[in-house]
């Protein structure tokens, strides 16, 4: 039994004309009279008496009227019940990221998500290793760069990540300051390991500049 004709009742039954029901619902009247006589075939019984000014329910028509009404009212009433459900994140969440994003840019905003979704629970994984999603229980990780395993779905949360040289005071005291990119070739650099790979191609808008010194980390900060 289809919804869309109980709904064609009720709404027959409202104005006591198929043709006033089928505004209301945007359909032809033809479709409403179809929908009509499909459900009086489900049923076994005549639901409608039509005349040729109006249009009047049997008594097994009023009767199954109430029931009909029960029916959609309860099934609109669950498709807003599954709304909110959606609407409201619950659960626990496992996520991975940065340690320079989580703990300067993330962890006051969480605070925030966290207060206006009070029945979730997160797992922070705040390290600069790279997580295996198959082996390890995360759900989602916050990474910079470009992934290397094509096969993950990959979404851009910012489309440009700056960043800014700096050094010691004492360093350039003893070394000089760098004037251009290129002269960074000529100094001790920290270089950054991520997945046992050093990461010495720093990016200067469209230049590439290999640097290189005698210490790696790997914590971005």
């Amino acid at each position: 039994m289809r919804t869309d004709d109980l709904n064609v009742l009720v709404y027959a039954a409202e104005h006591g004309s198929l043709s006033a029901a089928a505004r209301e619902l945007a359909i032809t009247p033809a479709v409403a009279s179809v929908a009509i006589k499909r459900l009086e075939d489900a049923l076994g019984t005549r639901l409608l008496v039509h005349s040729t000014r109006s249009l009047r329910l049997t008594p097994a028509g009023a009767h199954y009227l109430v029931h009909a009404k029960t029916a959609l009212s309860a099934l609109a009433e669950g498709e807003k019940e599954l709304h909110r459900e959606r609407q409201e994140i619950a659960g626990e969440l496992s996520l991975s990221m940065p340690s320079d994003l989580g703990r300067n840019v993330l962890l006051g905003w969480l605070d925030r998500f966290m207060a206006r979704h009070p029945q979730l629970r997160l797992r922070l994984r705040v390290s600069d290793r790279v997580s295996d999603l198959f082996r390890q229980p995360v759900e989602i990780a916050l990474r910079y760069g470009v992934p290397e395993d094509s096969s993950l779905v990959a979404l851009p949360l910012k489309s440009d990540n700056h960043r800014v040289v700096c050094a010691a005071p004492s360093y350039i005291a003893r070394h000089g300051e760098p004037a251009t990119p290129e002269a960074l070739c000529q100094h001790n650099c920290l270089c950054f390991n991520l997945g046992e790979r050093v990461h010495n191609q720093w990016q200067f808008g469209s230049e590439r500049i290999s640097v290189q010194g005698n210490r790696v980390s790997d914590d971005a900060e």
